[in-house]
């Protein structure tokens, strides 16, 4: 038997190997795009909730957008084509708070608009790029 053979055999596992899902390398980058976050911090008077406090979430660039927002880790809000809102008003009271909207549009080169809007606030964020939304307001009502 030649050693030929074998040499290939081997070099064709080894490649093969290394393009099957789940190489612990690939999984790891995977992990590290989607934890990143964009994040910014806000302080309101408790006056302020007597008024509308939106939230706008607009995809751009005729992208699609599919995920969630949550309100200390509760879900307020389905997010679902290119333009979702959510009074916040109707949530809020004295205390902290931790919002994030979450989710996925596409197509990628698209991007997303996120958009705090009340009557003595405006906050926007935007991200774009990867179809990977992942976005967090960190909120203190005094």
């Amino acid at each position: 038997m030649s050693l030929k053979p074998l040499v290939l055999t081997g070099l064709f596992t080894v490649i093969l190997s290394g393009m099957l899902p789940g190489n612990p390398q690939e999984m790891a980058a995977v992990a590290q795009i989607q934890t990143s976050i964009q994040s910014s911090s806000i302080n309101l008077n408790v006056s302020e909730l007597n008024q509308p406090l939106w939230l706008d979430i607009t995809a751009l660039n005729g992208a699609n957008l599919q995920g969630e927002v949550k309100l200390n880790g509760q879900v307020i809000k389905i997010l679902q084509g290119s333009h979702n809102q959510v009074n916040l008003s109707n949530y809020l009271s004295r205390g902290n708070y931790e919002i994030t909207v979450k989710g996925n549009y596409y197509p990628s080169r698209g991007s997303v608009m996120i958009e705090l809007k009340g009557n003595e606030t405006q906050i926007t964020q935007q991200t774009s790029g990867n179809g990977s939304l992942n976005q967090q307001l960190n909120m203190q009502v005094r």
